[in-house]
């Protein structure tokens, strides 16, 4: 009798834990932000000060609502490492930067994955990142000019480095030829006008306004360094891959909205520049700024190719910024969200 006592004891206390964490679950399940594929915000966070990314067109034309994404704003990030730190750790859940950067994270096992390669990173529309030197110098001309000079990058790691050293290896030189300082992107106007630095690498419509003021002059540019193969991708957009694996369909929805939008922009350059106009005014800026935004040109899709990849951890390996064979192009990137993807 006593251990019918204690089976039915038992049963009993089993059939309550069940209950309990069958009602735990619904809990988990139906209430809170983002606790299920269908009920989560996907968050955005900005790369950098004064970027207009398809994130914030796809919400003013409503292409995220087409697909049945919430979608909201998470921030300033200040340059691409900042980016995939504030995914990988949480504060946001998607994000553009520059191969590079991905590049990096992949070697130090940072949870992320490229997801859309977006537009291209420069077009004969869109010179991409300029060098820029003062508009009175006229002693640096070519790239070995630039030896033991001073250049301020936004932030190391990123694009604005790698086009750099790209174009020093031009006149045979490395960054160990010059003097790298990072500064903010909102100060590069008065580190050239103090001759503080001798060259700053900016993108529009900071570099735009530079030139257009008097301050500064091109000396080269992202599509004139790489070339119109290299500069057709290398710019993607990025999630955390647990999220990533947590909810497949929010990300193929993600990287649907995204084709959709980039697509409308290339094919309405008018209309995208005033839809620029109104982001522009909802973030506090001055909407005239849009007259610096650049078409964009969606080369195959946004998917990315191996070869692009495989390019770019190479010339890292050969920098001797990352190990040989610490990385491979699957580690980075994934084209398999993109319903232009026909493996």
């Amino acid at each position: 009798m006593a251990t019918l006592r204690r089976s039915t004891k038992t049963v009993i206390a089993a059939i309550a834990a069940v209950i309990v964490v069958a009602i735990v679950a619904g809990v988990i399940l139906t209430t809170g932000k983002g606790k299920t594929e269908e009920d989560y915000t996907l968050r955005y966070i900005v790369n950098n000060y004064g970027d207009i990314v398809n994130f914030d067109i796809a919400l003013e034309k409503g292409f995220f609502d087409e697909e049945g994404l919430k979608v909201e704003e998470a921030g300033l990030a200040g340059g691409g490492s900042a980016a995939i730190q504030a995914i990988a750790g949480g504060q946001a859940d998607i994000c553009n930067a520059a191969i590079p950067a991905f590049i990096n994270a992949a070697a130090a096992g940072t949870p992320i994955k490229v997801i859309y390669g977006g537009p291209a990173i420069g077009s004969d529309q869109n010179p991409g990142y300029q060098l820029l030197i003062r508009a009175d110098d006229d002693t640096i001309k070519t790239p070995q000019d630039l030896k033991g000079k001073t250049i301020a990058l936004g932030a190391k790691g990123a694009m604005f480095e790698f086009i750099t050293r790209q174009y020093l290896a031009k006149g045979g030189l490395t960054v160990d030829d010059v003097n790298i300082i990072v500064v903010p992107i909102a100060q590069h106007e008065q580190v050239l006008q103090s001759k503080q630095a001798d060259l700053v690498v900016d993108g529009s419509p900071i570099a735009d306004q530079l030139i257009e003021n008097g301050t500064a002059k091109k000396l080269s540019d992202l599509y004139t360094v790489l070339g119109p193969e290299l500069a057709g991708s290398g710019w993607g957009y990025f999630i955390n891959s647990d999220l990533m694996a947590k909810y497949p369909e929010t990300t193929k929805k993600l990287v649907a909205a995204l084709v959709k939008t980039d697509q409308w922009t290339e094919a309405h350059p008018d209309e995208a520049r005033e839809v620029v106009k109104k982001i522009l005014t909802k973030h506090g800026q001055n909407p005239e700024l849009a007259k610096y935004w650049k078409p964009v040109k969606l080369v195959n899709y946004g998917l990315w190719p191996e070869s692009m990849v495989t390019y770019w951890i190479d010339f890292m390996v050969d920098n001797g910024i990352v190990k040989k064979d610490a990385v491979k192009p699957s580690d980075i990137y994934t084209n398999e969200y993109n319903p232009y993807d026909k493996k």
